[in-house]
């Protein structure tokens, strides 16, 4: 038994190994960050590399097994099965692994703001103003995963003039959308009224599912001057623009975030989409990965950057730097 075994492990080996580059070589192809392993589409060049070797390797091994020791059809099935199964596992926990390790690589360490706390409000306050008034953005987060860190985001707007209110969620006993619509009314009340702050110059960035709360909270408050939604979720059944991003995350992590915006009420309560049209003639704009499809939003401008936002712990740069420049030019 132990030789049958043996032997079936040594004809499963070449199969493994070219299921395994050939599956790099389609995560790398299509950007799928939960699939890349050991290097993620950011160094496409050497893993396709690294890739083609080991497809090469595992086809002159599996045709020198096969021409000294060769499979019955019905083995060779199995082993077939069993060697890509391996494979897939392999490159889901390694892509986990990989992008793990590089998100505490990548961590923005920033000196901490001022907390804020007022009502159900819970904040984090970060001002470096280059003016005597200087513009206010109220950045919220997706409240389906408020841990997701987005110090990249705050400290790059907080560099270049913003006045940040960072808000969040983790505190708020219920939360649905009046809770959610009336923490974000309160913290645009507390930066409208900073001396720092020009209340005639305050905006809203929202991520994920944040991104259809500030379109919704921006539909009801004609005093927000511009909207930034950074790929937003629009819609339960129609994940647009935020299904893009889930490709930079791995697949339990990407698995988790669809589970939880399928269980929200919040998706459809928000309706982000449907929210555009009421905010009227003010700034808007939503962000998308260029992967993403022809954009079906009538009326905000588009703003399309290579890999999206990735829904990543510090983003996506080229994201990070269009996000900072357009909220400059509206908010001037």
């Amino acid at each position: 038994m132990a030789l049958i075994w043996r032997r079936l492990l040594v004809q499963m080996a070449p199969l493994f190994f070219a299921a395994l580059g050939t599956l790099q070589m389609v995560a790398l192809r299509s950007g799928l960050e939960g699939l890349a392993w050991p290097v993620g589409p950011a160094h496409k060049r050497v893993g396709q590399v690294l890739a083609g070797s080991l497809v090469a390797l595992a086809l002159v091994g599996g045709l020198l097994l096969v021409s000294y020791e060769p499979l019955a059809p019905e083995m060779l099935a199995v082993v077939l099965l069993a060697g890509t199964g391996l494979a897939l596992g392999v490159s889901i926990a390694g892509a986990a692994v990989r992008l793990r390790w590089g998100r505490r690589k990548r961590r923005v360490r920033l000196l901490p703001g001022e907390r804020v706390e007022q009502g159900p409000l819970r904040a984090i306050f970060r001002s470096r103003p280059m003016a005597k008034s200087a513009p206010g953005v109220c950045v919220l987060p997706d409240p389906t995963s408020p841990s997701d860190d987005l110090a990249g985001l705050t400290g790059a707007l907080a560099d270049a003039g913003f006045v940040v209110l960072a808000l969040d969620w983790r505190s708020l006993r219920k939360v649905d959308r009046l809770a959610l619509q009336g923490a974000v009314s309160i913290g645009l009340s507390w930066l409208a009224q900073r001396e720092e702050t020009d209340p005639e110059r305050i905006g809203l960035v929202g991520v994920g599912l944040g991104g259809d709360l500030a379109l919704r909270s921006a539909a009801g408050d004609p005093d927000v001057a511009a909207v930034l939604a950074i790929e937003p979720v629009f819609g339960r059944r129609r994940p647009g623009p935020a299904l893009e991003g889930l490709r930079g995350l791995s697949w339990f992590g990407a698995r988790r975030r669809v589970r939880r915006w399928r269980r929200s009420k919040l998706v459809k309560e928000l309706d982000g989409l449907g929210a555009i049209p009421l905010v009227g003639l003010r700034h808007v704009a939503v962000v998308v990965s260029e992967r993403a499809g022809p954009s079906s939003t009538n009326g905000p401008e588009i703003l399309r950057v290579a890999g999206g936002w990735g829904l990543m712990a510090c983003g996506n740069a080229e994201t990070v730097e269009r996000a900072c420049g357009w909220l400059l030019e509206h908010l001037k």
